[in-house]
């Protein structure tokens, strides 16, 4: 399908899509479902059939679920399983196959790695997705599907001109044994530059946890990405009544996406719900599912697996996982200016500032100012207006702005710090913090300003103590216009987990910084040096924008000058390149 008939599809779903209270599409950017696809999305439900599922299903599991999704529109669906020729996985059930769901436990070893690799190739390509059930994350498809996985995340950390020649290497035997809780974690990578190029060593994934227990005790689910096509529908919470429990840490790759959350009476939590794009194409793993507890006659669950084979499903139809090009919001003329007033190496004023903006093709700017300043706020005003440029942010406040408002009928968003109080609990600093806040919030609430909680370190710029905060002037103060600006280059330390990070916050997002993303393990990601250095020459970024394409957060993006030894120019312009490369990059 050609990249227009995709995007045509895409609008098509977009249109149809609800909004969030924010504004923003509530799916991710190129997405498509069964009520707009081409024809009707072919489901093959892998299942091996143990004698044990007859505790709870009497014509055992992978029956009962495709009776249940069989009876849904659109849907068209099918059983296979081990004891059919080529443990049923023939070229003719893959081929005709736009969904995989597998659900297997004491047989994993009956598929080989080469049949495995059949399934993997044709995920990669965008022909085929994959959902693992519950016990199948020890399968040979989804341990393969790791591992390839693990490899894509090794070499997007290198640029794209050095990954042809560098070499791959997964250190050890897969064996499936379950980790000790002090084990390292797996996938663990270690990377080495000769004159041949780099050679990278991966220590492969166990795809395994240290911790389940088997007890039928109920779980909660609690759902982190409510925007999500999975999520459609579900409540923010819910119960299954009886499960298996297993207990972090899960060792896999980083996922793109943490949609649910599961947690044990006894303390226990799992990601229960992630999502990995694999290639142009997709992994979904969902934790619940023991044969011996009825969980698939829970309509939640049943819900959890249907949206996900219509989302997944939908992407094959389509021909693959969306590119990044088909997001709205990193579009040049969507892209905010940040950090380009003091930071400016050539100390322009309005005016050339303003020609500098638009020359680049830019049309938003975060207004970020100092003393001097102040008495040019009106000229700053006016020279976008001559240029047609948004003045989008405001950074703090100062009274001299509040004229400036109502006089040129603007509406920035404010941006202000995240406050640290040093307090015992946790409840005492997200009060402190949010008292703190309260008298910006309430004169932005006076002037019908959105205000953005800044996260610039400490323990105010963690992205769980940002959500506390705003979720509590929202729930206390009726804050609805309250939200969070989250910064790339003050989140290093967050780059491990990203998705779960902006799972906490995504719903209260009001704009994302964008930079280059450093190992803080490697550098000193304090120093200014590595701190702020160019998208696309980072280790972590692509994998974190595409973390922002798999949440569905759609609202604005910013890019960076914050380099007072450079023409600002330059640095957006090394910016607009790097983020251009990594849109372009093949998947």
């Amino acid at each position: 399908m050609s990249r227009a008939s995709h995007l045509a599809l895409a609008v098509l779903v977009l249109l149809a899509l609800p909004l969030t209270a924010a504004g923003q599409t509530a799916a991710p950017s190129g997405t498509v479902n069964a009520a707009t696809s081409i024809r009707p999305i072919r489901v093959v439900i892998w299942d091996e059939q143990q004698p044990q599922q007859r505790e709870a299903y009497d014509n055992f599991l992978g029956n009962h679920l495709a009776d249940q999704l069989g009876r849904r529109e659109g849907l068209i669906v099918d059983v296979s399983g081990p004891d059919l020729p080529e443990q049923g996985l023939s070229d003719e059930v893959l081929d005709n196959c736009d969904v995989l769901v597998w659900w297997g436990h004491v047989r994993q070893h009956e598929v080989t790695p080469e049949q495995a690799d059949r399934i993997i190739q044709r995920v990669k390509a965008g022909k085929l997705a994959l959902i693992a059930l519950h016990s199948a994350h020890w399968s040979q498809p989804f341990v393969s599907a790791m591992q390839a996985r693990a490899e894509q995340d090794a070499l997007s950390q290198l640029p794209l001109a050095e990954r042809g020649s560098a070499q791959v290497e997964f250190v050890g035997e897969f064996e499936r044994r379950p980790p000790q809780a002090s084990d390292p974690l797996t996938p663990a990578y270690s990377r080495v530059l000769s004159d041949q190029g780099w050679l990278i060593k991966i220590t492969r994934p166990n795809c395994c946890f240290p911790a389940y227990r088997n007890d039928g005790k109920p779980s909660t689910l609690r759902t982190l990405l409510p925007a999500h096509p999975i999520a459609a529908d579900l409540p923010r919470e819910f119960v299954l009544p009886h499960t298996e429990m297993y207990g972090e840490p899960f060792h896999v790759p980083e996922p793109d996406a943490v949609i649910l959350e599961e947690t044990w009476e006894a303390g226990e939590r799992f990601r229960s719900g992630m999502l990995w794009r694999l290639g142009r194409g997709h992994v979904f793993y969902f934790r619940p599912g023991h044969e011996t507890h009825r969980v698939y006659f829970e309509p939640t669950a049943v819900k959890v697996v249907e949206n996900a084979i219509r989302y997944l499903g939908g992407e094959v139809v389509a021909g693959g996982v969306a590119p990044l090009s088909s997001m709205p919001n990193l579009a040049d003329e969507q892209l905010v200016a940040w950090c380009i007033v003091p930071f400016d190496a050539k100390k322009r004023g309005p005016e050339a500032r303003a020609e500098m903006v638009e020359r680049l093709g830019l049309r938003r700017v975060a207004y970020d100012w100092r003393d001097e300043h102040v008495a040019t706020f009106e000229d700053e005003i006016l020279a976008y207006r001559e240029h047609g440029l948004e003045f989008f942010a405001f950074w703090s406040w100062h009274p001299a702005l509040e004229p400036l408002l109502q006089k040129y009928d603007i509406h920035p968003q404010i941006w202000t710090i995240n406050p640290s109080p040093a307090l015992d609990t946790q409840d005492e600093r997200v009060r402190a913090a949010a008292e703190q806040l309260l008298p910006l919030v309430e004169k932005t609430r006076e002037l019908g300003l959105p205000l953005g909680l800044y996260n610039h370190g400490g323990w105010g710029g963690e992205p769980e103590n940002l959500a506390a905060v705003c979720e509590y002037l929202r729930r206390e103060h009726d804050a609805a216009h309250v939200g969070i600006v989250y910064n790339f280059h003050h989140g290093h330390e967050h780059s491990p987990r990203f998705a779960e990070r902006l799972a906490s916050m995504v719903d209260m997002l009001i704009c994302l910084n964008l930079d280059g993303m450093l190992d803080p393990t490697e550098v000193n990601v304090n120093d200014q040096r590595f701190k702020i250095v160019p998208i696309g020459t980072g280790r972590y970024e692509r994998r974190m924008i595409d973390a922002i394409q798999a949440s569905g957060y759609s609202g604005p993006i910013g890019i960076l000058d914050h380099r007072d030894d450079l023409d600002a120019e330059e640095s957006l312009r090394a910016n607009l390149d790097g983020l251009r490369g990594v849109i372009a990059e093949p998947r």
